[in-house]
């Protein structure tokens, strides 16, 4: 049996994009098919498995397997190039708001004029990501975390955007050993049970921001739509940056915006890479 899939990218995110059903004919393993197919040496290759089903509570459904078969609960950037796919596809109206059900809940896309220097081949999404999330229900403008295996204590800001983010604003982040900090901080397991996203930052100006991520379950990605959405919400609590934000990531710019009523907005492109037929031997 054939498995066919669209390949997506947002800003270097890289999505294998199939249907919830046909999954759901296909294995009974999602987990172990996610990581199949995201091997970047003897599969498809990607950040992460999404399925596109059914919704009760919204026109679609969205789920992701990190490349590691653990279930993200949300991806700004995969959520985007799901966007991208149903309007490519001529399944919905780009014209239209399109709310997806999520591991967060509902997330309404919608599909705006895109800035002058945005790629006029790639679609142009605008996410509601909602208010953000912290533990108790407290916002912590800067924790300070000590862990065995790093010299100096970090200073850090946690935001749930339905998946766990630790926010770390750095003065160069050249100098940050993102491949050696990120997966001590992310299974740090004392602090984050979960594990957690981890997000160095450096803040170029008021509006500009300039980031690196170690992702929960995928590692050195070249781009993380909820990690720049957590780092608007830090930027927003430290005072750090302002509440809008041009935020530069390995792999091209997204935007962010703080709304007065708390909620994060996320803009940034969406783009189809290729299709084609996954057969697992």
């Amino acid at each position: 049996m054939t498995l066919p899939f669209e390949k997506w990218h947002g800003t270097g995110n890289d999505f294998i994009l199939v249907s919830q059903s046909v999954v759901d004919s296909y294995t009974g393993d999602t987990p172990g098919l996610a990581r199949k197919a995201c091997d970047r040496h003897f599969g498809i290759g990607s950040d992460g498995l999404i399925a596109i089903g059914r919704s009760d509570v919204a026109r679609f459904r969205m789920r992701m397997w990190n490349p590691d078969g653990s279930e993200s609960e949300m991806c700004g950037n995969g959520l985007r190039c799901v966007g991208g796919h149903l309007a490519h596809n001529g399944i919905v109206d780009a014209s239209e708001s399109l709310p997806i059900e999520t591991g967060k809940g509902v997330i309404t896309l919608d599909f705006p004029e895109p800035p002058d220097w945005a790629d006029p081949h790639a679609y142009w999404l605008r996410a509601d990501m909602g208010s953000p999330g912290f533990d108790d229900n407290r916002p912590v403008a800067e924790e300070t975390l000590v862990i065995p295996g790093i010299a100096s204590p970090l200073k850090f800001t946690p935001v749930n955007m339905g998946n766990p983010h630790a926010v770390i604003f750095v003065e160069n982040l050249g100098l940050v050993a993102v491949e050696t900090w990120g997966p001590i901080i992310e299974n740090f397991t004392e602090r984050f049970p979960s594990r957690v996203n981890v997000e160095f930052a450096h803040v170029v100006s008021p509006d500009h921001v300039r980031m690196r991520v170690w992702e929960r379950g995928a590692g050195l990605t070249l781009s993380c739509g909820s990690g720049t959405a957590a780092i608007q919400v830090a930027a927003h609590l430290t005072g750090k940056a302002g509440d809008k934000l041009r935020i530069d990531v390995p792999g091209g710019t997204l935007m962010t915006e703080y709304t007065e009523d708390g909620r994060v907005l996320l803009s940034g492109p969406a783009v189809r890479v290729f299709t084609g037929e996954w057969e697992d031997e």
